[in-house]
């Protein structure tokens, strides 16, 4: 059953624009990944993935530079 409130927000959402519709995508398979402990993966991380893992095979890594910049922007 769904409430009304997830009803109306899915109407309006309809009116959005794809990337804005993507991001609400987004934190529902993060809730749905938390109810039930499985995460879905969305089209964009799997492409995202799939691009990692073929510059890993070729050898094509971030410098250090860019890891030590990265390390002091989260406090690492």
């Amino acid at each position: 059953m769904i409430t009304k409130t997830l009803e109306n927000l899915v109407k309006h959402a309809e009116a959005w624009p794809r990337e804005d519709q993507e991001e609400l995508a987004d934190y529902a398979r993060v809730i749905e990944a938390r109810r039930t402990g499985l995460y879905a993966t969305s089209e964009t991380e799997r492409r995202a993935v799939t691009a990692g893992l073929a510059e890993a095979d070729h050898g094509t890594f971030v410098d250090e530079d860019t890891v030590r910049a990265a390390d002091i922007r989260h406090r690492l």
